[in-house]
């Protein structure tokens, strides 16, 4: 692993480690989850996500993108709730400040409730706290919180075979900004292309949860920080691995201009073209790509047995 992630201020080594202090709190259905779950009392399964959208807040409040921040936090909470087969019932949110500024919380919650409807999800409440002692003045932060419901699916095992699926992404998404706000910094990138990477993420909800309900697919991951491998893991039983061939991800500029500027380490922060990956039985690839063709669906990878190595 490069360390210049955390020279500009994120340690994702640290927070390997905070994740194996705290695994014995969690069951370990949710141990390594994107949604994690409990069981009512009445018998139903809820299922609980929480995220933000780290320092890309900065640039896009600056701008007055009210809009490109309520898709983006949509995406970190609902994209983690598609990893599993389920219906969004609420969302709230979360929003600290330096100083209040009405009209602008204002038209981002109006945004929130707006885009959620497309997901048959309801914006159901918040807290908006103002805190001049936490945060420097012209600067927010945001945090989403989505709660749905699991279908009554019967989901089928993943097994070796079975091949890796990506959509493709809008590209940057909400991750890996303190860097790319270093590398502007340092002139390493143009102005203009930080704008192009300030567009928000893909919410592949709806397309997803059509693939549950087709029975098309196994797992689902949604590829945020930490890269492709080390979030496609976390659904991959243990006694199988995966092999991916990153050079069969449709090449994105904004990937190749980060490729040059941090090496290898654009896979332990990056998503680099591949914004969710779904797992499914290879004659079902044609099918998904259907459903899916907005988002140009690729085979980069396939399900082994874990005494292979993965490729990287």
């Amino acid at each position: 692993m490069g360390d210049m992630y955390k020279k500009s201020g994120v340690n994702l080594q640290e927070t390997e480690m905070l994740n194996n202090r705290i695994k014995p709190v969690f069951s370990s259905e949710n141990s390594l989850a994107f949604a994690g779950s409990a069981v009512s009392d009445g018998g139903v399964k809820i299922l609980t996500c929480c995220d933000g959208i780290g320092s890309k807040i900065i640039p896009l409040y600056e701008r007055k993108m009210y809009k490109e921040i309520a898709v983006d936090l949509i995406a970190a909470n609902l994209n983690d709730l598609a990893t599993r087969p389920a219906n969004a019932i609420s969302f709230q949110d979360y929003i600290a400040v330096n100083k209040l500024d009405s009209c602008a919380v204002a038209e981002i919650i109006i945004e929130l409730e707006r885009e959620l409807k497309k997901y048959g999800c309801r914006l159901t409440g918040g807290e908006t706290s103002e805190v001049p002692h936490i945060l420097r003045e012209g600067v927010i932060d945001i945090c989403g919180f989505a709660v749905g419901i699991e279908k009554n699916l019967t989901v089928q095992h993943v097994e070796a075979g079975d091949v890796v699926i990506g959509l493709k992404s809008s590209g940057i998404h909400a991750n890996g900004f303190t860097l790319i706000r270093k590398f502007l910094d340092e002139d390493k990138i143009s102005n203009i292309e930080f704008e192009e990477m300030l567009v928000p993420a893909y919410v592949y909800f709806n397309e997803v949860q059509t693939l549950w309900d087709s029975g098309l697919i196994k797992a689902a991951a949604n590829i945020t920080g930490g890269g492709i491998f080390n979030n496609l893991i976390r659904v991959i039983p243990e006694n199988l691995d995966v092999e991916l061939d990153y050079n069969l991800i449709p090449t994105q500029p904004v990937f190749k201009k980060l490729k040059m500027l941090a090496g290898d380490e654009v896979y332990e922060v990056f998503n680099c073209g591949a914004g969710f990956c779904v797992i499914a039985r290879e004659e079902c690839a044609a099918k998904i790509t259907e459903i899916c063709r907005e988002y140009e669906p690729f085979i980069f990878g396939k399900v082994v047995k874990a005494d292979k190595e993965a490729v990287l």
